[in-house]
């Protein structure tokens, strides 16, 4: 059954253990995702402990400002049973409890735990029987949870703990070290969504609606693509930033109420490299310069506005050049566009918009699958529309 427990901890003994030699910190092999880290981790501690049977490592993360706690990333010997999943934690009393207080939570076996809930149910139903979870903080914030399963009933006891305990710090460290560098390069977006604000209140709707569209279409791609849950928190977070070259751009251009002429469409254009070359700049200073995360945002802003058949903008990269999330941030970017009030235009209706992301796959301009995911979400489309008060 569940129940609390008392975790030592051992991160002061760690090299003692052997643990350090394989901890894969993003400094060292940045190109690594979470979940490979996790499944090194994962493999030592199996073959450094003599009982060692721990056959899942995962996280979850919290977003405060939704009160939702998401899978950002695991580690197994078998697909995990929980990906793109999220829930409320208010839903979640027992979770919410662990949040809100310093503990560990040991289930001995799920079999005993008959939640419908579907986290629950998911992790029985895979065959795991035992688990531990432990909350994340970093400065005194709850930034999420840590979970260890493995396939024996009662596995995680008083000296199996003990054993585990250096490893257990080690996971808590490549977490919240992966979740502090996803934030911290969060921050600059959001302060790039800030001075949009500033600027002109439409656009910082556009940017909180774009980061939820691109989040839809990563999520339906995932059903039938290998694409983490990691990954497509990390498009999620920075679809915002794609613009944030505009910053550069005169405001005599930017807020002009009509159509630009040629010459300033051309200065508008150049916000694509002012925003490639500000976020280098970026992740320099922040020591993230060869860090997977930095490098998705740096597509991000560089590939939004190139299209597949090279008629795109500033380099007129085509088909294979363009990355995943610079197709899913192009599409959003287009949808939102169309269905925005602009003082030159009327927002378009669904419909009408979705004929035309349609043109622009059948073109050879927009990816076809992206928008096809897109808009077999017209569902979620409508609500995030509704959300920010577009109709």
């Amino acid at each position: 059954m569940g129940k609390e427990a008392h975790l030592p901890s051992f991160c002061g003994d760690a090299t003692e253990t052997g643990a350090l030699d394989v901890l894969p910190l993003s400094d060292q092999e940045p190109h690594l995702r979470l979940s490979e880290r996790f499944e090194r981790l994962r493999a030592h501690i199996n073959q450094a402990l003599p009982h060692g049977a721990v056959h899942r490592i995962a996280v979850a993360i919290y977003e405060p400002d939704a009160d939702r706690l998401k899978t950002y990333g695991a580690g197994g010997d078998a697909p995990s049973p929980l990906d793109r999943y999220e829930t409320n934690l208010a839903d979640t009393p027992t979770l919410r409890a662990l949040a809100e207080a310093p503990g560990v939570r040991i289930i001995d076996d799920y079999q005993d735990h008959p939640s419908p809930r579907r986290h629950t149910a998911s992790i029985r139903e895979s065959g795991l029987r035992s688990g531990m979870i432990l909350p994340l903080h970093h400065e005194q914030t709850f930034v999420g949870f840590l979970f260890l399963n493995s396939r024996q009933p009662g596995y995680f006891q008083g000296p199996i703990v003990k054993q585990l305990a250096p490893y257990i710090d080690l996971g808590r460290l490549l977490a919240i070290t992966s979740i502090r560098t996803t934030q911290t390069l969060r921050g600059a977006a959001r302060t790039a969504m800030a001075f949009g604000r500033a600027r002109d209140d439409e656009t910082g709707g556009h940017l909180s609606r774009m980061a939820e569209y691109s989040r839809l279409i990563a999520l339906e791609l995932a059903q039938t693509h290998p694409l983490s849950d990691e990954y497509i928190e990390m498009v999620y977070q920075f679809a915002p930033v794609h613009d944030v070259g505009k910053i550069a751009v005169p405001d005599g251009i930017l807020l002009k109420p009509g159509r630009l002429a040629e010459e300033e469409f051309a200065q508008m254009r150049e916000h694509v490299s002012r925003g490639v070359a500000m976020v280098l700049a970026m992740t320099e200073e922040l020591g993230l310069s060869e860090d997977r995360r930095a490098a998705i945002m740096r597509n991000i802003v560089a590939y939004h506005h190139e299209r597949l058949d090279g008629s795109g903008y500033p380099t007129g990269a085509r088909g294979d050049q363009i990355p995943l999330e610079g197709r899913i941030v192009a599409v959003a970017d287009v949808f939102d566009a169309l269905t925005s009030e602009r003082p030159y235009k009327r927002p378009w209706g669904f419909t009408e918009a979705a004929d035309t992301l349609h043109a622009e796959a059948a073109a050879g301009k927009l990816c076809a699958e992206c928008v096809a995911a897109f808009l077999r979400r017209s569902v979620e489309i409508e609500a995030i529309r509704g959300r920010h008060g577009v109709r």
